[in-house]
């Protein structure tokens, strides 16, 4: 394709992106906008009206390999808000915890890309498994734009704040969810036109006080804000109270098989100013990074 261009990016300081992209890994062919395959990430979003892609790979000297049709001048931005480039892993004080920061020092948080879609995909995988959260996922962005074909693969792009509040209800519902979070996703998007949702900064920055902001909109509980910040604009300090695979990453790092949701949070404390990089550790060493060979993709 004549609109497909090669180049580089370099990322400062330690950087992996097996490791990083461990989350599009997990849920192997289900996502509609991530696929890791082989060592490569492949990744669509919009940019401004179109429809772009990118295939990204680690740079044996460092830095990555990119190519694709979007823009080159968008590839910072674009692995600042995707992969986290900006965002590094601190020394901690909890020795379990330093331990694996030494097995994975070129972790980064792979995100959403903003906090309005970590809140629709956050939305969309309420009190459903991470697997069938990207299956609705999938359903929920097939009713908005035409595929994009990547080495004989479609995807699609997440819906448009625009396109989601123009959207009626019935169509955001053919992805699955019930009425009162297809009106969550729409009542986000509205606020997102308005200019009502914190910004990605603050998100990023004060995970704290944009998850007390956030709680209480429509459809809105703790878990779905913390998941929004953690996981929309890989927060460092957002922590995932309640989660149950974190919950078991814990128990099995720390050899420890009497931990509780409720002494996890407590154990949790010691993470702090990073305990989102923390709980990500404790992922990677649970369900393992991105692999990188010929044999493929795992899943959660």
């Amino acid at each position: 394709m004549s609109d497909v261009t090669h180049r580089t990016l370099a990322i400062e300081g330690e950087f992996s992106l097996a490791q990083t992209c461990g989350p599009a890994a997990w849920v192997g062919h289900r996502s509609p906008r991530h696929q890791w395959h082989a060592g490569t990430l492949t990744s669509v979003e919009w940019e401004g009206d179109r429809v772009v892609w990118r295939k990204v790979r680690q740079r044996p000297a460092g830095g990555l390999d990119i190519m694709g049709t979007a823009s080159a001048g968008c590839d910072a931005d674009w692995a600042h808000r995707v992969l986290g480039t900006g965002i590094r892993l601190p020394e901690y004080s909890d020795p379990t915890v330093a331990a694996l920061a030494r097995e994975y020092p070129g972790l980064r948080p792979m995100g959403d890309g903003s906090l309005f879609e970590g809140l629709i995909t956050s939305i969309a995988g309420q009190s459903i498994s991470v697997a069938a959260a990207a299956v609705t996922q999938a359903k929920l962005s097939r009713s908005f734009s035409e595929p994009v074909t990547v080495d004989g693969r479609d995807y699609w792009p997440l819906p448009t704040a625009a396109q989601l509040a123009e959207a009626p209800l019935e169509l955001i519902r053919q992805s699955g969810v019930t009425w009162k979070r297809a009106e969550a996703i729409r009542g986000v998007a509205e606020r997102q036109l308005r200019g009502e949702l914190p910004s990605d900064a603050d998100a990023r920055c004060e995970p704290e006080r944009v998850v007390k902001a956030l709680v209480g909109l429509p459809g809105i509980g703790r878990w779905t804000a913390e998941s929004a910040v953690l996981w929309g604009v890989g927060a460092p300090d957002a922590h995932p109270t309640g989660d149950v695979a974190l919950l078991r990453a814990a128990k099995a790092a720390y050899a420890r098989p009497d931990l509780t949701l409720k002494t996890l949070d407590l154990l949790a404390e010691a993470w702090r100013p990073a305990r989102a990089l923390a709980a990500r550790l404790l992922w990677t060493k649970l369900f393992g990074p991105a692999p990188t060979g010929e044999k493929g993709i795992t899943t959660m």
